[in-house]
């Protein structure tokens, strides 16, 4: 089953990107709708649950783990939870890696552009486009992001290098978050510290992943550990689908998590 996140399928308004709270009552909703229409069909959804998500889905699978663990929804319990190749550590190693070019450079340009855009929308972290963007992107990117536009045209609405499109100030904001981007970027990375695990856990990553950074899921271990949580780092190699590595360990990953469930019995 697949959250329908807020502002993507036919939902109203701009998605809020990375924003693990809405990501994780979304996905908390997809359960429990599932659970109705089993129950409509003369089913019953077992109680416990196996949690994944890729990339951005990844850092929301913890957020869901979490509520789970929680008790948000007796009904349900947490099982195990296996994250594939995701951004759980943005602000001590993505958001480096894209300000430093270890990253694909248009992936980096428009992760970029959207941490900024998104996160402006729910934490007003600058005033006009212009004092983050740099013309003429300062006038189309807000639109250009507003979750009706495809891939493509992202893309090619995009400049290929991040000093083309950020201002001195858009790259500080960047490098060095501080004040709401700093509060923001605090809840999301909490995927990975401020909770302390009690299921199964494992972390899956691809070693050349050219989006997810693998330092990523280091942060992210070294977090749990300091938690008392085992939590196995599962090396992916250099997965590859069609010229993506990142979504060859999406590919790689999700069989490898699918195995892993099913030995859990």
């Amino acid at each position: 089953m697949l959250p329908d996140y807020l502002g993507l399928g036919l939902g109203p308004g701009p998605h809020p990107w990375m924003h693990v709270p809405s990501e994780t009552t979304a996905a908390l909703d997809m359960l429990r709708a599932s659970r109705a229409v089993a129950r409509s069909q003369g089913r019953e959804l077992r109680r416990d649950v196996l949690v994944t998500g890729f990339s951005q889905g990844a850092s929301a699978a913890l957020g869901l783990a979490r509520s789970l663990q929680d008790g948000d929804d007796d009904l349900f319990r947490l099982r195990a939870v296996a994250p594939i190749s995701g951004a759980y550590s943005f602000r001590d190693a993505e958001l480096p890696a894209l300000l430093a070019g270890q990253t694909e450079p248009k992936a980096s340009v428009i992760y970029s552009a959207l941490t900024l855009v998104a996160f402006n929308r729910l934490h007003h972290l600058y005033d006009t486009p212009a004092q983050v963007f740099r013309a003429p992107y300062d006038r189309t990117i807000e639109g250009l992001l507003d979750g009706t536009h495809t891939g493509r045209e992202v893309e090619a609405g995009t400049p290929d290098t991040i000093d083309a499109l950020l201002t001195p100030r858009g790259r500080a904001m960047l490098a060095h978050p501080t004040a709401r981007l700093a509060a923001a970027l605090r809840t999301a990375d909490g995927v990975c510290t401020d909770w302390t695990p009690r299921a199964p856990i494992r972390l899956y990553y691809a070693d050349a992943d050219e989006q997810a950074v693998p330092a990523n899921t280091a942060h992210c271990h070294t977090a749990l550990r300091a938690r008392g949580v085992h939590a196995p780092t599962i090396n992916l190699g250099t997965p590859d689908y069609g010229g993506s590595r990142h979504l060859g360990s999406q590919q790689a990953g999700t069989a490898a998590v699918v195995r892993w469930f099913r030995s859990l019995g």
